[in-house]
């Protein structure tokens, strides 16, 4: 199996939110990096022609530099999918459920950046359904939360966001947040019968 490091934009797609110089950095060198790697380091095994989500379950205890490299290529993939700049409200049954849930949107957006910026260190920042709940979970290095349904995620790692933010990770969390989320995207994941 081919790894390719995905992104659905061009480089200039987020400004003003992220610069295409993060986005030539971010998606060019370290993404593009855990793809390559990944290939390499399967090549030659018996996980060279799995699905990426099967690489991570079988290196999982086995294979930390497979299983974390696996796990940032998913994570990324994800990202860039969760990023737009063209659209600041989700509609339709996730905002239904927002608004169910946190009364208002303004509620669920600071209590999603307070979430965020709680973590210590790299990681990242997940919004997850589960349970019938939307959930803010938050995981260190590469580690992917193990619920229902993943609906959005924000790369908290320093690469992400030094180049336009340097250390003001607050307002790139905030910037990303309440600009940035492709809040379609995120509604498609929903589960069908809510």
């Amino acid at each position: 199996m081919i790894f390719n490091a995905q992104i659905p934009y061009d480089n200039d797609h987020l400004v003003p939110i992220l610069s295409a110089e993060t986005l030539k950095y971010h998606y060019g060198k370290h993404h593009v990096g855990y793809a390559q790697t990944l290939q390499t380091l399967v090549a030659g095994t018996d996980l060279a022609d799995i699905s990426l989500n099967m690489i991570i379950a079988r290196s999982e205890g086995n294979n930390e530099k497979i299983y974390n490299t696996g796990l940032q290529l998913f994570n990324h993939d994800f990202y860039w999918k969760c990023l737009s700049v063209s659209e600041h409200r989700p509609t339709g049954k996730l905002n239904d459920l927002i608004l169910s849930q946190f009364k208002t949107f303004e509620r669920f957006l600071n209590e999603y950046i307070d979430s965020a910026n709680s973590v210590f260190g790299s990681g990242w920042s997940w919004l997850t359904w589960q349970r019938g709940r939307i959930l803010f979970m938050n995981t260190q290095n590469a580690e992917v939360p193990i619920v229902e349904k993943l609906l959005c995620v924000i790369d908290l790692w320093e690469h992400a966001y030094y180049i336009d933010y340097r250390n003001d990770r607050s307002a790139y969390i905030n910037n990303i947040i309440t600009k940035c989320i492709n809040w379609e995207y995120c509604e498609s994941l929903m589960p069908w019968f809510v």
